[in-house]
């Protein structure tokens, strides 16, 4: 039975093992709607990646005809700049498809199902918003990484310092300084990993919450996702290690079957050609079969946060 034939009552509070697990049962429940909507979402951004190298080519070729190898840079150059506008469009309409999964998802639980066609027609005055969260979210990320990285070599140096001189003037040997450096290499690691796991899981949904709730914009949504994820920093990272043990077989499958296949065949130009075309067909059928679990689990993953923050009224803001 899917969820749409559910009771009426709310689910209510779930733990990480019933996120994930309420996420696979609606991607097995609407395995055709979610598989049809990763395979659009990743022809799109496809097709942003194909029109930017087109038109870069196409530049750089009708340049270079004219003026030789002088414009032909040129051409390159302007051409990236202007088949940038595909890609961008690609970029948006990719998240903004593979949200709608997760609208469906959170909307399957709440019993007010909806069709993908419906919720794409109702986002795509969004598509601007989906853009514009791309770009924030790649800029908060950026800065997570830098000051993460920032503050665990400060941290770690400093701690290796203080250690490797104090032990160094107790035993009198290198040994101090020895020791100092692993224990800081070691806390500059886990201060680098702990920053940026807070910032990702913090971040873990903000294309679900523009998506589904009709006020919000990029900005507030980033803000809302950080507010829903307060105190909830260790189940998502247990949420997050579960999908991802989950989706290992299917990308192991799908990266390396075709390269150990083709490793047992002579060397050749036409091995190693289609070698690489069947290891990216490969690839691009894992990557639409594992996008609707990950967006599956955001959208449960949001329920779940509502639930426990605001209670089980949970009618569209």
């Amino acid at each position: 039975m899917g969820f749409s034939d559910a009771p009426s009552a709310p689910l209510g509070p779930l733990n990480p093992g019933d996120v994930v697990s309420a996420a696979l049962r609606l991607y097995r429940d609407r395995f055709k709607t979610y598989l049809q909507l990763s395979a659009l979402a990743t022809l799109w951004i496809f097709g942003g990646i194909l029109g930017m190298a087109a038109v870069t080519g196409l530049l750089a070729g009708v340049l270079g005809a004219v003026g030789g190898e002088g414009l032909a840079i040129v051409g390159g150059l302007l051409g990236a700049l202007v088949g940038f506008v595909p890609l961008l469009y690609g970029m948006a309409k990719y998240t903004m498809i593979s949200s709608v999964i997760g609208r469906l998802s959170f909307r399957d639980l709440i019993n007010q199902p909806e069709t993908s066609l419906d919720v794409r027609r109702d986002l795509n005055p969004k598509l601007g918003q989906f853009l514009s969260l791309g770009f924030l979210l790649a800029l908060a990320f950026m800065a997570a990484y830098l000051v993460s990285a920032l503050a665990a070599a400060l941290v770690g140096v400093g701690a290796g310092l203080v250690v490797g001189g104090l032990l160094g003037a107790l035993t009198n040997s290198t040994v101090g300084g020895i020791v100092g450096s692993i224990l800081g290499v070691l806390l500059g690691i886990a201060i680098f990993t702990l920053g940026l796991i807070w910032v990702v899981s913090h971040l873990f949904i903000p294309e679900v919450v523009l998506a589904v709730e009709p006020n919000q914009d990029a900005g507030s949504s980033l803000s809302r996702s950080w507010e829903l994820t307060q105190k909830s920093i260790g189940r998502i990272q247990i949420v997050f290690l579960a999908t991802f043990l989950i989706q290992f077989p299917v990308l192991s499958v799908t990266s390396y079957l075709p390269s150990l296949f083709f490793a047992f065949l002579p060397d050749s130009i036409t091995v190693i050609v289609v070698s690489q075309v069947i290891g990216f067909i490969f690839s691009l059928a894992g990557s639409i079969l594992i996008l609707p679990i990950w967006q599956a689990v955001k959208g449960v993953l949001y329920y779940d946060l509502r639930s426990r923050r605001e209670g089980l009224d949970l009618e569209l803001r």
